[in-house]
């Protein structure tokens, strides 16, 4: 049996909106901070964990926004 999905309302537009906003200024920031610190020309060790820690963040975020999506699309 195949669930209908649940109709989008605007609190789902606005919470999906919130996650691609925090996506691009996290990235936004990230780059900047690594041209600011000139990650380029550190150590390769330096560059991954520069680049392990972004992704970290990265995950941080999308997981998070997502699970507000969820509850919101269940309707709690």
């Amino acid at each position: 049996m195949h669930r209908m999905p649940a109709p989008v309302t605007p609190e789902h537009r606005k919470l999906l909106m919130q996650l691609i906003v925090s996506v691009v200024v996290l990235d936004a920031t990230i780059i900047g901070l690594y041209y600011a610190f000139h990650i380029a020309d550190r150590p390769v060790k330096t560059q991954q964990t520069y680049v392990a820690t972004w992704v970290v963040l990265t995950l941080i975020v999308v997981t998070t926004m997502l699970k507000r999506i969820r509850v919101a699309r269940r309707g709690r």
